[in-house]
């Protein structure tokens, strides 16, 4: 049996450099650490738990690592998990589509970790270039199944990603990138059963955390097992039923980057990108059709099977819970609520939220054919609302505003930081400004 570790630890050696890449690939990885900095700074700002999470550093009289959007420094350890937590907090951070995960929090969380043992934004790039890479492949290998399941594959195929980009920007040895990766199978847990809790967003910061130990352990000769992927008993025979050949995962490697194609989904709202979906369909509806929400008698929504795995509230109890809910969304949409920061961390749901949503179900149909253009792939949402004069409203979307299909631009980050943040944006779009970026320095 051949190493299929080491032939992936191959890939990573041979990496293009920074100067080498396209502008299109260099432009999408600058948007994707300041799409970064929004969240974590955002969560900083207004995720009630931040504090809470702030106060589990373990290693308290170390100061290397910033915690960002703040002035304080800690472990290294320790920021990985804060900063990979706060990233995610608030569910404003990226999505890639064929993760189904969310690959900056993981990644740049372990990376920027490592920013005292290096300063080079070239090389930080591309390793956060390699990360992505590898995490698309590895949720590819995992397959579909992995995510529907159970598993959260920002925590599993994330801690391949992150390690994969530690050692790149480290400049590991082929044989110590092969160890780091071969570690991973040890370290990728959870749960989607955590959705809707504080717990969600902090499997980021666990994993970006067990890369950096991952790392750790390397570094001080710390090893196990090779080939832990095709090996029996390892990453494919534990975690995947499916029978396929994995190495015609990596045979296009970057033939798109996965960054580039199809690219990372940026987000307007604080809640799951599964939502995205109903939220276009029934803003669509409202921009074309007059009425009020004491008008409306029912609301179906329409998914393929399993297209809305991820939103596993129908009924949701709190704001948290409710980013996981197309009927919580639905329902803020219908009684001209926002879908506001505020709205996704309350304690508990109003009457008149809690009876829109109960107009509101959810249908599913083998027969709607599937768009050739949908975000993700095969993915669509069909709202038809029903007025009680016997009116009804129609609208689907296939590809949703901020998908790859509808990207959001820089200058639509830079409204996103200034509605979030205010005052603050300003420090951040002076860090990525044209002129140079001086976060890297």
């Amino acid at each position: 049996m051949s190493d299929f570790t080491r032939a992936i630890a191959g890939l990573l050696q041979n990496a293009p450099n920074y100067d080498q890449l396209g502008l299109k690939t260099k432009r999408n990885l600058k948007k994707g650490v300041f799409d970064y900095f929004i969240s974590c700074y955002a969560s900083v700002k207004y995720d009630p738990n931040f504090h809470d999470v702030v106060n589990t550093a373990i290693y308290t009289d170390c100061a290397e690592a910033a915690v960002i959007g703040t002035e304080r420094k800690v472990h290294p350890f320790d920021a990985c998990l804060i900063n990979g937590y706060s990233a995610h907090a608030l569910d404003l951070d990226d999505v890639h589509s064929e993760i189904r995960g969310h690959p900056s929090a993981v990644i740049l969380s372990l990376l920027f970790s490592l920013r005292e043992e290096k300063k080079d934004i070239k090389s930080f790039y591309v390793a956060y270039l390699i990360g992505i890479e590898i995490m698309t492949r590895f949720a590819k290998l995992l397959g579909t199944e992995h995510y529907e399941k159970g598993f959260h594959t920002t925590a599993t195929a994330g801690v391949y990603g992150a390690v994969a980009a530690g050692v790149h920007y480290l400049g590991f040895s082929i044989d110590q990138m092969t160890q780091a990766l071969n570690l991973c199978v040890s370290k990728i847990s959870g749960s989607r059963s955590h959705f809707g809790t504080l717990i969600k967003p902090l499997h980021a910061g666990l994993a970006a955390q067990s890369a950096w130990q991952i790392l750790h352990f390397v570094k001080n000769h710390v090893t196990g097992s090779e080939n832990t992927i095709l090996s029996k008993n390892g990453l494919l025979s534990m975690y995947n039923e499916n029978e396929k050949d994995p190495w015609q995962v990596f045979e296009t490697w970057g033939e798109p980057w996965a960054i580039d194609t199809p690219g990372l989904w940026f987000k307007l709202y604080p809640c799951c990108s599964a939502n995205a979906h109903p939220i276009d369909a029934v803003q669509d509806i409202k921009k074309r059709y007059r009425f009020t929400a004491g008008e409306v008698a029912a609301l179906n929504l329409y998914f393929p099977p399993k297209g809305d795995a991820a939103l596993v509230y129908t009924n949701p109890e709190n704001g948290e819970q409710g980013r996981f809910s197309a009927e919580y969304c639905t329902a803020l949409l219908l009684l001209e609520q926002d879908l506001s920061i505020e709205n996704f961390t309350v304690n508990s749901i109003s009457v008149e939220v809690q009876d829109m949503m109960g107009i509101i179900k959810r249908k599913y149909d083998e027969n709607i054919p599937k768009s050739e253009n949908s975000y993700p792939k095969g993915r669509y949402c069909i709202a038809e609302i029903f007025l009680k004069n016997g009116q009804k409203c129609i609208s689907r979307v296939d590809t949703p505003i901020g998908s790859p299909g509808k990207p959001l631009e820089m200058e639509d980050l830079v409204n996103k930081a200034k509605n979030l943040l205010g005052n603050q944006a300003d420090y951040l779009i002076n860090l990525f400004s044209a002129e140079g970026e001086s976060w890297g320095k």
